[in-house]
């Protein structure tokens, strides 16, 4: 699990709030994408990190390890497309941010690499500042992506799965939706979740970085 306390604190936490506000902007501006706009009479369509944060979500980051940010309404009434379609379009959004901004920060890292040791600037504490954030944008915002997609509720992963799935199954999983928390929380207090999410996580990152 992620422990924002100890060593590089700022970096991380800066990492974490950049990356909440660009996961849920992407969920915000694909319902508007497709014709709903909930969120933007909300005020969600936008960068603006405080149109984002939820305070407790944010807090347990720091405690647990894991957290959350304001979920985004979005009302597949209003949709111009198929409501499922849009629902999981809206769902898959999220993640599809956070993999960008976690891509480009590896790859912004990566290129850094070269001239770390040929250009002074990188030795100082500018470029130091520079090189840290990248390294945990990339981290957290590529763990986002991944863990967002696992189908367990309430994950963007499970809302992917439950509007591909028929209607009648989806309500035989109602039950599931409730122990579906519980069940993320297991994954990540228990050593097994905690490797395998670890795991995809660091082959993602060292495609894009290698030898990250």
């Amino acid at each position: 699990m992620l422990n924002l306390f100890g060593k590089d604190l700022l970096f991380r936490l800066i990492a974490v709030v950049v990356g909440i506000a660009v996961h849920e902007f992407g969920h915000a501006a694909a319902a508007l994408l497709v014709g709903d706009d909930t969120a933007r009479r909300q005020g969600r369509v936008t960068l603006n990190p405080l149109a984002h944060l939820d305070m407790i979500g944010l807090f347990l980051i720091f405690i647990v390890g894991f957290g959350w940010g304001r979920p985004v309404m979005v009302d597949p009434r209003k949709m111009r497309v198929n409501p499922r379609l849009g629902m999981i379009l809206v769902a898959l959004a999220g993640p599809f941010m956070s993999a960008v901004v976690g891509a480009i920060s590896a790859l912004l890292l990566m290129s850094t690499w070269g001239a770390h040791y040929n250009n002074p600037f990188w030795q100082t504490g500018g470029g130091n500042f520079i090189i840290m954030t990248l390294n945990w944008m990339a981290y957290i915002n590529i763990a986002m992506a991944v863990f967002n997609l696992l189908p367990i509720p309430p994950l963007d992963g499970w809302n992917v799965l439950a509007n591909l799935l028929p209607l009648r199954t989806r309500v035989r999983l109602y039950k599931f939706e409730r122990v579906g928390p519980f069940l993320l929380l297991l994954i990540l207090l228990l050593p097994p979740g905690q490797f395998i999410v670890q795991t995809v996580i660091q082959a993602i990152l060292g495609w894009f970085a290698p030898g990250f």
